[in-house]
């Protein structure tokens, strides 16, 4: 243990004898101010503004998709970022090859056909505003939050502290956490460094900090880890104050050190919500154990919540899942799961019933494999796998929150980057 760590030991020691002893507030606390100080200006270093330009806000109704209707596209792997960081007007579209109205042109009827309208959506052209991201490597790769791009901008500037402005290119995404990646050309940035959660200490001091309204320190508020692996095991629970004003910013401990990023997650363990909004409940999406989930997003994917396509029996109470159904674009009806069969083990675990399967099944991601003991309904007992899972359908990760199970359940013990 260093000498700050032991001197904040020390302190944290000393202020509850004495809060103890007295029953009552004292100076002590006044200590913590130079402690939440030296953790900011070590932080300070490696937190961005993120700013972002263009845009479409889709037109509600029957005339044109709603944000958030389809689910996000791989970007290409980054190249060098353009120099002119200056957002231009946008490119009038062109229609397609053969679609150009030819004069008095008619239908099969003999009518006059109508004139093709210009392929663009319906909406309106925005500045989405700041908001905050971290440096993740030295040679450029900055974390933010999706929330940052949901209106998919056409323009990304990332502002360093003491390094200026750079013009970023999209990289990959993680929609079941919420994060994106975007690269930006710098050397020697300030990298931070990123803590475990199994590290992390319930009820240690949590700071969320970010830059979207503070170019000379980032602003700050002030908590503690309340829960650990939430949202199928992937945020902290924290009580420090997190809305837009610091999504996207880090979540760090009394040293500094980034405990996760503040993210717009959902307690029902949807890709993204504000249903806790203002609520006093924020979260925060860990880093250091998702390394190959940041590989896969730098070469530009976008990684989803893993489905199985299973639908369980609610009633049942376990042991085991209980299959009530199984759609036929679902892996598990491919592997040839059926209504009747009761899965009993998912990679070894146990399962105790139907919600704890789907969380099982909820923490992976596509493209993750995982092998099934099931037990048929002729009473034979069988072993199935590996089989990959799928993407979650758009319609499934979007869909309304009553249908959704709390994601609280415990989860066990699984292997770093999933």
């Amino acid at each position: 243990m260093n000498l700050f760590a032991s001197t904040v030991a020390c302190w944290l020691a000393a202020s509850t004898f004495a809060f103890a002893q007295r029953g009552a507030p004292s100076d002590e606390f006044l200590l913590l101010e130079p402690v939440l100080q030296a953790a900011i200006g070590k932080a300070s270093p490696f937190i961005v503004s993120v700013e972002t330009f263009g845009g479409t806000r889709q037109k509600e109704g029957k005339d044109g998709p709603m944000d958030g209707d389809e689910p996000p596209k791989p970007q290409p792997k980054p190249l060098k970022p353009k120099l002119d960081p200056t957002p231009g007007p946008p490119d009038e579209p062109k229609p397609e090859e053969g679609e150009k109205d030819k004069e008095g042109e008619k239908d099969k009827d003999g009518k006059p056909k109508e004139k093709k309208k210009p392929l663009v959506a319906e909406g309106f052209q925005q500045t989405q505003g700041k908001t905050t991201g971290i440096v993740l490597t030295a040679d450029g790769w900055i974390l933010v939050s999706r929330f940052a791009l949901a209106l998919d901008p056409s323009t990304v500037l990332i502002t360093v502290p003491d390094r200026g402005t750079f013009h970023a290119v999209r990289a990959g995404e993680d929609t079941s956490r919420g994060i994106a990646l975007v690269k930006i050309e710098a050397d020697d940035l300030p990298v931070p460094e990123f803590v475990h959660p199994d590290q992390v200490q319930v009820g240690q001091w949590a700071f969320a900090l970010g830059r979207t309204f503070a170019a000379e320190q980032p602003t700050v508020h002030l908590g503690i880890v309340s829960a650990k692996r939430r949202l199928f095991g992937r945020a902290l629970q924290v009580d420090a104050y997190t809305s837009p004003a610091n999504y996207g910013g880090p979540v760090v401990d009394v040293q500094g050190r980034v405990l996760g990023m503040s993210v717009p997650l959902s307690p029902s363990g949807r890709n993204a919500g504000v249903e806790w909004y203002d609520s006093g409940i924020g979260f925060a999406c860990t880093i250091a154990d998702i390394r190959p989930l940041l590989l896969r997003m730098q070469n530009g994917e976008v990684l989803q919540r893993g489905w199985l396509g299973v639908r369980f029996v609610t009633s049942s109470l376990g042991p085991g899942a209980i299959i009530a159904s199984t759609p036929p674009e679902g892996a598990a009806a491919k592997a040839g799961l059926e209504a009747g069969d009761v899965i009993t083990k998912v990679d070894d675990v146990e399962v105790q019933n139907g919600p704890h399967f789907q969380m099982l099944v909820s923490s992976r991601l596509g493209g993750d494999v995982v092998t099934i003991v099931v037990c048929k309904k002729d009473g034979k007992v069988a072993t199935i796998g590996p089989i990959t899972l799928l993407n979650a359908p758009w319609s499934e990760q979007q869909q309304a929150k009553d249908a959704e199970l709390p994601a609280s359940f415990p989860l066990p013990e699984k292997p770093e980057g999933r």
